[in-house]
């Protein structure tokens, strides 16, 4: 080859490593990165289908061992790593809500569709049923019934008053937990560990009283197959096991409104009430 020959393949070796095309290649790049980030609504709510699935799993399950452990603690922080490792896995996806109660919470706060918000309740539920009937697969009888079906339950002697309240401050520690370090800002790499967080302490304080679901989700599935495959003596002596039930929507709707309502008068970045 030439000495002419080489100096051209330099030259053009040195265009296609120029900082214009350097530059377009970045462009592109950034291009498709933001393409991968845009999520169907099939996606989104498949995220929540399998990641509530997975938090009821791990949440009933883990009651199984409360013979050799702290019952409150050891809920408190299986279900609170459990979000947060659900958070950090789902969150670019769907947001990993894993609640309809904070679904409902972003929703009212003008951050979600109101269709889209009707899609990912649907999706958690369906994944909340799914979720107990591998419960009651992986278990024995015997141990599925002595942890009533993995089912959210007040403490013996506590009334629906006191049980609705435990719920509805939970909530909102929750869902003002995740207004304020997920949904309003973006920069905030730790949301899901302050999520996980805010369950643990949410549970080690009302564990005891309600349950501390603050998760409608949490406790639909395992209500529905304990109705179906506990037997009717095991059944009744579970300390109001419908009775009861309704606690675990109305409060959680409750706590998640006041999160979203004191978000919007005072705390959102974009537009608040009292700027």
């Amino acid at each position: 080859m030439s000495a002419d020959q080489c100096e051209t393949v330099v030259e053009r070796s040195s265009h296609s490593s120029s900082p214009t095309h350097s530059k377009k290649e970045s462009e592109t790049s950034s291009q498709m990165i933001e393409d991968e980030k845009d999520h169907s609504i099939y996606s989104k709510c498949a995220a929540e289908f399998i990641a509530v699935m997975l938090f009821v799993y791990v949440g009933s399950m883990q009651a199984a061992g409360v013979s050799i452990h702290d019952g409150v603690l050891h809920a408190a922080f299986a279900h609170g790593i459990a979000i947060f490792v659900l958070a950090a896995t789902f969150g670019g996806i769907s947001g990993a809500h894993v609640n309809p109660a904070v679904t409902f919470g972003i929703a009212v706060v003008g951050r979600l569709n109101p269709i889209h918000a009707v899609c990912y309740v649907v999706s958690q539920l369906l994944g909340s049923v799914f979720g107990a009937l591998l419960v009651r697969i992986s278990l024995s009888y015997k141990s599925y019934s002595a942890i009533a079906a993995g089912a959210t339950l007040c403490g013996k002697g506590i009334t629906w008053q006191e049980g609705l309240t435990a719920e509805i401050v939970t909530t909102y520690i929750l869902v003002q937990t995740v207004l304020m370090c997920a949904v309003d800002t973006e920069k905030n790499h730790l949301a899901p560990l302050a999520i996980g967080f805010s369950l643990i302490i949410d549970i080690l304080g009302a564990g005891a009283i309600s349950g501390a679901s603050m998760n409608p989700a949490r406790s639909f599935g395992p209500n529905i197959m304990g109705q179906l495959f506990l037997r009717s003596e095991h059944l009744d002596v579970q300390y109001m096991f419908w009775n009861y039930h309704w606690i675990y929507y109305i409060g959680p709707l409750i706590g998640a409104f006041l999160a979203g309502g004191v978000y919007r008068v005072f705390f959102a970045r974009d537009y608040r009430v009292l700027a």
